[in-house]
This record gives C-alpha cells, sequence and structure tokens, in this order.
C-alpha cells in the first residue's frame, strides 16, 4: 500500500522517515526501531505513540514509499489471579453467636 512519508536525509544521504499519513491520519515517528536494505528497497520498523509498530519500504530510485506490514501495540502482562479461600470467623463474631 502506497503511503505519503515524511522524511529527513541523514548525514550520509540516507532518508528516514520522521511522520507518515495512514487513512488520513498523521503518525509521528516516534522511535526508528530498525532498518535493512536488499538489492532495491531499504526497509525501517518504526513505532508511533500509540505503541504500534509499522514496516516501512522505499525504493530509494523512485522515492516511493510503501507500508509493508503493521503490528499491534505489545499489552501490557495482567498480574496472575490470586485463588480465593474462605477465612475462618473471627473469635469475635463467633462469641456474639454463641452468647445466646
Amino acid at each position: 500500500m502506497k503511503i505519503c512519508v515524511h522524511s529527513n536525509r541523514g548525514p550520509r544521504s540516507e532518508e528516514t522517515p520522521c511522520a507518515f499519513y495512514l487513512g488520513g491520519r498523521r503518525l509521528p515517528v516516534l522511535a526508528v526501531l530498525e532498518r535493512w536494505a536488499d538489492g532495491t528497497h531499504s526497509y525501517f520498523e518504526v513505532m508511533v505513540d500509540d505503541g504500534r509498530r509499522f514496516v516501512l519500504r522505499q525504493q530509494p530510485t523512485l522515492r516511493c514509499w510503501e507500508l509493508a506490514a503493521c503490528f499491534a501495540a505489545k499489552q501490557p502482562k495482567k498480574p496472575a489471579a490470586k485463588p480465593v479461600t474462605t477465612a475462618a470467623p473471627r473469635k469475635f463474631f463467633s462469641s456474639l453467636l454463641h452468647s445466646k
């Protein structure tokens, strides 16, 4: 899927995405998690403000950007539920019950 990407040029003239548009919404790039290249494309795994991750693919010769993959935000682990145990009646209440 072709997308519009705003990028900055680095010290070696490589482009790095800083924001992109998806569904009419601007998503600022908080971090570039990983980058790699094959013979014809450069790939950037980026993270946006809500924790989602996207893989953006660029064809440098055409300056064309595509969305290659998207991943949901990682959900924090919930603490394990503690088993419920029945408590023995307190001595105060049991003395009231037996005093009649």
